[in-house]
């Protein structure tokens, strides 16, 4: 899964596509690149905020241990994870995919 990257067992990074503007909210993994669809538009910053929303709730965490490191503005992010303990990748990837 090229879309993590582990910093430390408490720090990962995140390498996803945003589909903007969709019908559902929802996760497609093609094995190599993860997209997260979100119903905001990109206007306003408001289809971060749910990207951030969305990963809070799925992974457990709180909003100010998800950083939005490069494209902001754009649909490819990347976005940085912390946590208060060690999390094991493959955790993070199964908790992200669950439905």
């Amino acid at each position: 899964m090229r879309f993590i990257e582990e910093l430390s067992k408490f720090s990962y990074i995140l390498h996803i596509n945003v589909k903007t503007n969709s019908k559902k909210q929802g996760v497609i993994d093609n094995g190599e690149y993860l997209t997260i669809q979100v119903l905001a538009k990109p206007i306003k910053n408001k289809a971060n905020i749910e990207l951030i929303r969305f990963l809070r709730n799925k992974l457990n965490i709180e909003s100010n241990q998800i950083k939005i490191l490069k494209g902001l503005k754009s649909s490819n992010k990347t976005i940085q994870l912390e946590f208060l303990e060690k999390t094991e990748k493959q955790s993070i990837i199964r908790k992200i995919l669950s439905h």
